[in-house]
């Protein structure tokens, strides 16, 4: 039984899970072609570095060797050119947008320089502040870099309205066009696999709040993206460290293991190539906050040691261009890094952090450099190297056969963190494709003109209805026992859809149906709600258990004239899309409800 609501007063649970309850079969569900526009654009929106790239059809149609994906050039004030920019957004003291990457890092390491900064706000790394969350609310705050908090919602969307602008701006300048490009352009979005359904909305209606329509509209999960990348490479590029080809984890009866390497988050996931040529996700998208921005923070701990950590902290905060350096210092010589170097490391620390420390001088050598030890360098990435490869080392030990661990992202292009991963699984290859710090970025875009390239996913959560049936005295928890139509039923229950592990189609529905009754005339006008629930527990029994979370509810009204004595409710869950979806159709009007479900509160 549903749960139902009175429209004045009261709240019961209604909705029965009982005889008339659904087996659970799928049914045919929506389909998810790849877009008919001429032009896929894509914005990779990072944790510590954002970028965008795009393509048209005519491109896309042509060989793999021969199409082209274009991308901005982010340029610092330097020589520095990159594929991608700073996740950096900066607001004025009227808390209008200002800039963005680059632009807003050396505005605000000038406004500080002024001492002007103080009512600016400067927001970095933020897309972490979404990680591992089940539940999120619209007007969640994040804090800006001096601890003032300021809505995330509109932090989110001023940032990508910047580069969904410049994105168009470039395609405009490269390919003029007299009509809208808004009615050409298909746009996608690229989330971690790992994150929950309520971060996957707070981004959707960030994007959309930025300008981009809904319905052209895209998600796609990271190491995805990456591996439809990788899949195009042409075949004489994708080599493992012996130059032997791999290509065979890509044909049909092939399976690997691709790991993204991000900022902020380490994305896994494991694909098996159908007969088709279409990926199965045969284990389900796992992974933590261990990417580079981990190492950073050991890093960060080190200097703090060194010099104090008030002196550390105000620092950063009021020389933050001295510090931008230093940061920049570090990671060029963490990106330099080879597993067999030996050789101390020498860090050029900012003149003003030397001369307003207390630092010796003996503790430099020439150049303001300061010397670290090779083995104190190279702890730097240890706590995030060994998470990352425990737990791998769980995943293969669940996983029958891969062929093939793909390293992608940012964080892959180290030379240290690749070798660490090569050595600890000697037996399997490890292969490092082209430009790996743009595989999801480039994938992304490949991604929307293909989108069912991904035949099927592996849940992460056991998703469900609450509802109510007949209590059973001994079984049943006493206080959830409540009178429904002269009859014991037992509140709270939660009724499974679709399991933690269970693999479901790219295009599959799962279907249940419930029923509530309407026997006492006090109870024909009540509303129904179908409260959605996420679990980690693969066989939660009530929603009132603590791996349970409410996701969200989807209220139906009752007819004009009431509801008849029993009313059944057909239920259809997507699940192997990137998003949730769900629907509910009652017998009673032959009304059909959706879209109104809500992951944020």
């Amino acid at each position: 039984m549903a749960d139902g609501k009175g429209s004045e007063k009261e709240k019961d649970s209604q909705i029965a899970n009982g005889d008339s309850q659904g087996n659970g079969q799928t049914a045919p569900g929506n389909t998810c072609s790849g877009t008919d526009k001429n032009i896929v654009a894509a914005i990779d929106f990072g944790s510590t570095y954002c970028g965008y790239a795009y393509t048209f059809r005519t491109e896309y149609e042509k060989s793999t060797g021969a199409r082209q994906i274009f991308s901005n050039r982010w340029s610092d004030s330097g020589s520095l050119l990159s594929a991608k920019a700073p996740t950096t957004a900066l607001f004025d003291s009227e808390y209008n947008f200002h800039s963005f990457g680059y632009e807003a890092e050396q505005k605000y390491a000038e406004l500080i320089d002024r001492k002007q900064h103080n009512e600016w706000h400067c927001f970095r790394r933020f897309k972490m502040k979404l990680h591992d969350k089940m539940t999120l609310k619209r007007e969640l705050e994040i804090p800006d870099e001096a601890g003032r908090l300021f809505p995330a919602k509109k932090v989110f969307t001023d940032s990508i309205r910047y580069l969904r602008e410049k994105l168009v701006e470039e395609i405009e300048n490269r390919n003029p066009m007299k009509i809208k490009l808004k009615k050409v352009i298909h746009w996608v979005l690229t989330v971690p696999a790992i994150w929950t359904e309520p971060s996957k909305q707070f981004m959707r209606e960030a994007a959309t709040d930025a300008g981009i329509p809904s319905e052209d509209l895209r998600i796609a999960l990271e190491p995805e993206a990456a591996a439809v990348y990788c899949r195009s490479l042409p075949l004489d590029t994708l080599t493992d460290s012996q130059d032997q080809e791999v290509t065979g984890a890509f044909r049909p009866g092939g399976s690997y293991m691709i790991i993204d390497l991000g900022g902020g988050t380490v994305d896994m996931a494991v694909h098996e190539v159908s007969k088709d040529g279409r990926l199965i996700e045969i284990w389900k998208a796992s992974g933590g906050p261990w990417g580079g921005t981990s190492v950073d923070k050991t890093f960060y701990d080190f200097v703090v040691k060194m010099f104090g950590k008030e002196f550390i902290e105000q620092f950063r905060i009021t020389r933050a261009k001295e510090w931008m350096k230093l940061s920049m210092e570090f990671e060029t010589q963490k990106r330099k890094l080879k597993f067999d170097t030996n050789y101390n490391i020498k860090v050029e620390l900012p003149p003003r952090l030397i001369a307003e420390s207390n630092l010796e001088v003996k503790d430099l050598t020439s150049f303001n450099k300061l010397s670290i030890e090779n083995d104190d360098f190279k702890n730097f990435f240890q706590p995030s190297t060994e998470d990352i490869v425990a737990h791998i080392r769980s995943i293969l030990a669940e996983v029958g056969k891969v062929d093939l661990i793909l390293l992608v992202g940012g964080f892959a292009t180290s030379g240290y963190v690749n070798r660490v991963i090569k050595d600890a699984f000697p037996d399997k290859r490890v292969v490092v494709p082209l430009q790996a710090e743009v595989a999801v970025m480039y994938g992304a875009v490949l991604f929307g003109f293909e989108p069912l390239v991904i035949s099927s996913r592996v849940c992460r959560h056991t998703y469900g209805i609450r509802v109510t049936e007949d209590f059973k005295e001994g079984y049943h928890r006493t206080e959830y026992m409540a009178i429904i139509d002269g009859e014991p039923k037992c509140k709270n229950i939660f009724s499974g859809i679709v399991k933690e592990g269970e693999t479901v189609g790219l295009t599959e529905t799962r279907n249940k149906t419930y029923t509530s009754t309407h026997r006492d005339e006090s109870r024909r006008y009540i509303s129904i709600e179908f409260a959605v629930f996420a679990s980690k527990s693969v066989c939660p029994k009530y929603t009132t258990e603590e791996p349970c979370v409410r996701l969200g509810c989807i209220t139906i009204e009752p007819p004009a004239d009431g509801w008849p004595p029993k009313v059944n409710y057909n239920v259809d869950m997507y699940f192997g899309q990137t998003e949730f979806n769900i629907t509910v159709k009652n017998d009673a009007n032959g009304l059909e409800y959706s879209s109104s479900f809500d992951f944020l509160g």
